[in-house]
Formats: structure tokens, sequence, C-alpha cells
């Protein structure tokens, strides 16, 4: 049995139009915005009572200060050392490099200060929007195919991946195919968002919805860092993008026993975000 990418090697570039090359890494990463702010639009006009206009005006923000915050945090917390030798690479975002931590970080303080602006319950806004992120993830991943990175240990499955000798690890060089890491957490990511989906139909306390989806991701996460082999910190023997999770798992925890053990003032409440 053999998977249709057994013998296939992407070309990153779609095509060129004169000195601009258009990718599939950011196709993929315009796709994953417009089907993740359609899903976002829709349950908004559903469940709040925000116009048209200020949910474009939300989006305008997120959007772009999470763009921001998922170069940043890839260029400072995951290769600051490459990137202060290269400085000018640091804007070509079409060759790969987005945090997915930057992102939420960022994300996450734009929603905070658009929904004090308005006087709007930011939990309430950041529970209808978090599944959306998930669905996100589903298709921006698959860019990591076409970039070839981001790939797992070697394999002998009918469904590992080729990969490109000049884009192979160090220590691996001799190895044909690996472990397809974009396409489990493109999965998985589904399953976590068809999950979201369904609790958002559920009558839960404010904040389940964000604190379920951190959960979730941080454990989706923690599996996949045993399998891939990139580049990354290590710290304490662990990589860092397991220990980042770790900590978000606790923080989640910490969150929902706030939630639901000991239940505090809305004022108080909003404090949790800091821990993310």
């Amino acid at each position: 049995m053999n998977f249709f990418w057994n013998n296939y090697l992407p070309d990153p570039v779609i095509f060129e139009l004169g000195p601009v090359s258009i990718r599939w890494y950011g196709l993929l990463l315009v796709t994953a915005i417009v089907v993740a702010a359609w899903d976002v639009r829709q349950q908004l006009l559903k469940k709040s009572k925000l116009t048209s206009h200020q949910i474009e005006d939300l989006f305008f923000y997120t959007i772009i200060l999470s763009l921001i915050g998922a170069r940043f945090g890839h260029v400072i917390f995951f290769n600051f050392s490459y990137y202060w030798n290269y400085p000018g690479e640091i804007i070509q975002i079409w060759n790969g490099g987005l945090s997915i931590q930057g992102a939420l970080l960022f994300g996450l303080i734009t929603v905070l200060v658009w929904s004090k602006k308005y006087n709007l319950s930011f939990w309430k806004l950041a529970d209808v929007m978090v599944p959306a992120v998930a669905l996100g993830q589903v298709i921006g991943r698959w860019g990591n195919y076409f970039n070839q990175e981001l790939f797992g240990k070697p394999t002998t499955g009918w469904w590992g991946i080729p990969i490109e000798a000049s884009n192979k690890v160090v220590g691996f060089t001799k190895d044909t195919y690996f472990q397809p890491t974009f396409f489990y957490e493109s999965i998985l990511n589904f399953v976590l968002f068809f999950t979201l989906h369904k609790l958002l139909q559920k009558k839960l306390k404010t904040g389940t919805i964000v604190l379920s989806y951190f959960a979730g991701y941080a454990v989706i996460r923690i599996l996949m860092e045993f399998i891939r082999i990139d580049d990354t910190p290590v710290v304490w023997g662990i990589r860092l993008p397991q220990l980042i999770s770790m900590a978000i798992i606790l923080a989640v925890l910490a969150s929902i026993y706030i939630l639901y053990a000991k239940p505090l003032p809305k004022t108080k409440k909003s404090c949790i975000i800091v821990v993310f």
C-alpha cells in the first residue's frame, strides 16, 4: 500500500511572476486565515450582538498582530542565534518559521484590548473565536509539507514522506522516508476543532472553551515533539515547545480550578490571561 506522497517531492513554489514567487506556504496560510475568519464571523453573528463592521475591525487587528506575534515567537524563542547572524531573513516568512505560541499570545492580547475598548467580555469573545484557531491550524500545517520542514523521525511505514537531501536534518541524511508530523497534527487539530465546536453548543462556564483549546493543543504539541527531529532549544533535556506546553497545561488546570471550584468576581477572572 502506498500513500499519494510516497514518490512525490513537493515544490514549495506554485508559479513565478517575474521576480515574485507564489508559494504554497503563503497560499495555505492565507487560506487558513480566510476559513478561520469565516467560521468566527458565522459564530459571532449568531452568538453576539456585534455588527459586521465591528467584526471586521476585530479581524483586522487580530490577524495582523497574530502574524507579527507568530514571527516574533519563532525568531526570539526558537531561532534567535540564527536570526541574530542573518537579520535580513527575519521578514522572509514565506520560507516558513511561524510560532503558534507567539501567534496565540499576540492574538489573545489583541482580543483582550479590543474587548475592553468596546466594553465586552473577553472570555465570551475568546470562547467563540478559539475553535477557528484549531481549524486554521488544520489547513496551515500543510504548508510545512510543501516546505519540507518540521517532519518526524525516519519510518519504513507506507505513510512516510520522502525528503529532499538539502532539507534533511543532520544525522538523518541517509534515511529516505520520514514521519509526516504535519499530517498527524492536522488530523488531531481537526478533532480538537470538532470537539470545541460541540462544546460551544453546550451551556458551560465562560472561559471553558478557551481553556479546553489550550489544554488540547498543548497535549497535541507534546505528542508531536516526541516525533519531530527539527532543531529546537532543549531545556533540562526537554524540547522547549514541550516545556511551554507543560506550563500551559498547569496554567489551564489552575484556571479550571478557579473557574469551577472557587468562582471569582469577573474583575479577578480576567487576570488568568497573564499565565498564557
